[in-house]
């Protein structure tokens, strides 16, 4: 199977549901937090900034750059690229290890999102950005990704059909509050079927994670199970659908 995922269309339900471009621009996110008792957690454009600037050091501002994608930005970027191929990372494996206080939950009920952990390896997509946009694009999944403090962004080397390419992704930071350890998946499950944050229910973003990792031909077993353990549950959706149809999510 090639690698090339350009053509490969992203799973459509009735339940789709995520972040967009003008949530991230508008920064809502940090928006919906700085009441609460996290307030102080939340970076700044300033922090955010510096911190971009450290991970771009080594970038000479005139080639591509590289985005790994392993969750929710697999099937919901809400970045302008150039095209996407399939790559594997190893040293890290997807987990869901981090508490989410916005995206999939509150800070009252902190619901679970994915992040890279330590060990194995994980099969996901690298996207790429033109030169002339990667700032930008990167500046806004700073937003996304970094506000909280809760990921390490890391140059990557991902395995690809084409050869390793350098790629930028978010390794989770086991020094936050937000580092949930290692759950069971019974635990997991509970999580994801009873937390909802201002992007939809955690069970949805389980699904559509592993809906497009098989759409890919990138099967992930644990989230499978996770699945059938959620299916078992007979779960329904502990929130309403947010946002407005056929706009693009995470």
């Amino acid at each position: 199977m090639s690698s090339d995922l350009n053509t490969l269309s992203t799973p459509q339900t009735a339940s789709f549901t995520g972040i967009t471009r003008e949530a991230i621009e508008n920064n809502h996110a940090r928006e919906a937090i700085k009441h609460s008792a996290l307030a102080n957690k939340v970076l700044c454009d300033v922090a955010l900034g510096e911190s971009l600037d450290g991970m771009l050091e080594r970038w000479d501002g005139k080639t591509d750059v590289h985005v790994f994608a392993y969750g929710s930005l697999i099937w919901n970027p809400c970045m302008d690229h150039a095209g996407r191929t399939a790559a594997t990372v190893r040293g890290f494996h997807r987990r869901f290890c981090l508490w989410s206080n916005v995206y999939r939950g509150t800070p009252e009920n902190p619901g679970l999102v994915l992040a890279l952990d330590r060990g194995g390896a994980c099969r996901g997509v690298v996207y790429r950005l033109r030169a002339d946009v990667a700032r930008k694009e990167l500046t806004l999944l700073w937003r996304r990704e970094m506000f909280g403090g809760s990921y390490k962004a890391k140059w990557l080397n991902a395995k690809t059909d084409n050869g390793p390419i350098s790629a930028i992704g978010f390794v989770m930071n086991h020094s936050s509050d937000a580092y949930a350890g290692r759950l069971s998946d019974e635990q997991v499950v509970e999580k994801l079927a009873t937390c909802c944050g201002h992007y939809g229910s955690g069970a949805d973003y389980l699904c559509q994670t592993a809906a497009s990792l098989r759409a890919g031909g990138l099967d992930d077993p644990h989230l499978d199970r996770l699945c059938d353990l959620l299916s078992a549950r007979e779960v329904e959706m502990p929130c309403p659908t947010p946002g407005i149809a056929g706009q693009p999510r995470r």
